[in-house]
């Protein structure tokens, strides 16, 4: 595979990413969580003591972040959504509650991003391009939509290191998909609840110092190679007092080579879309249609 060409000559790409689902992970997890005040308020932790600490690692990083949120969430803290916006940040969308895409239609899909962008847009000044759906999985009919309400990229996919167009069954779109990784994602590592139990079988927190050192080592296989790297954290998990100094340790390690192009996905995308007219041949998109 041909090594890309990052701008300004860069070895490879990080776009941060970070989730600010607030309490409708657990409303998606569970409709019950509605009566458990104690689980709703792991999500509630997030926005309110989570979001600052992020947005302070990210400033004295110096790194612009991409952060997806929730129509709902806009309405519920259109004030902390406005100071992500104020201090730079892209807001994309998840979706607008704890809906799952996949049973919904073209027409019940549109209405639900729509009133997502419009909210999250009324919060933040600019409306969304980039999307992650707080479910993680989509129909054939998204890319379409997606891309009729103006969405330029995404990020929820696995099936491979560098971006690349979604397709509908018969075309492809303008949407560029930056795919994500479990091994670079904090939800995964420090994520705990005993009731309803995630995740199920309830497995330890992950060592503090093990988890860095993965990061770490995710990121230089990434750096050799010459791909995308895309760090998934959500505040309520990696905005906790003993926990934001792994972001803070990550990202000046991965500032401290000086050869890495930091960029959010929307700039991605637009480099994407710049550079390459078409999916490389055997890509994923096309692979899994012909299933």
């Amino acid at each position: 595979m041909t090594r890309l060409q990052w701008p300004g000559g860069a070895r490879c790409a990080v776009v941060v990413t970070a989730n600010l689902d607030a309490e409708h992970f657990w409303l998606q997890l569970d409709e019950s969580c509605r009566e458990r005040p104690k689980t709703l308020s792991m999500g509630e932790y997030g926005p309110r003591r989570g979001v600052p600490r992020v947005l302070d690692a990210l400033d004295a990083a110096g790194v612009t972040a991409s952060w997806l949120t929730l129509g709902a969430v806009a309405r519920r803290y259109p004030d902390v959504l406005a100071e992500i916006a104020r201090r730079g940040h892209e807001v994309g969308c998840r979706g607008f509650g704890a809906e799952d895409l996949t049973g919904h239609d073209a027409a019940g899909q549109r209405e639900l991003l729509a009133r997502a962008g419009d909210a999250i847009g009324q919060a933040t000044g600019r409306r969304p391009a980039g999307f992650r759906p707080l479910s993680r999985e989509v129909t054939n009919d998204t890319a379409a939509v997606l891309e009729e309400l103006g969405y330029t990229w995404t990020s929820m996919a696995r099936g491979d290191d560098r971006p690349y167009y979604l397709h509908t069954p018969s075309r492809q779109t303008n949407v560029v998909e930056i795919p994500a990784s479990w091994e670079l994602d904090d939800f995964s590592r420090f994520m705990f609840n005993y009731g309803p139990p995630f995740p199920k079988g309830n497995s330890r927190i992950a060592g503090y110092a093990q988890v860095l050192d993965d990061w770490r080592l995710e990121f230089d296989a990434y750096r050799h190679y010459g791909l995308c790297a895309v760090l998934t954290i959500e505040p309520s998990c990696i905005g906790k007092p003993g926990r934001i100094g792994l972001l803070e340790e990550l990202l000046a390690y991965m500032r401290e080579p000086g050869d890495v192009w930091f960029a959010t996905g929307a700039e991605v995308a637009e480099w994407w879309r710049s550079r390459a007219t078409a999916n490389d041949i055997g890509d994923p998109e096309t692979s899994r249609l012909r299933l």
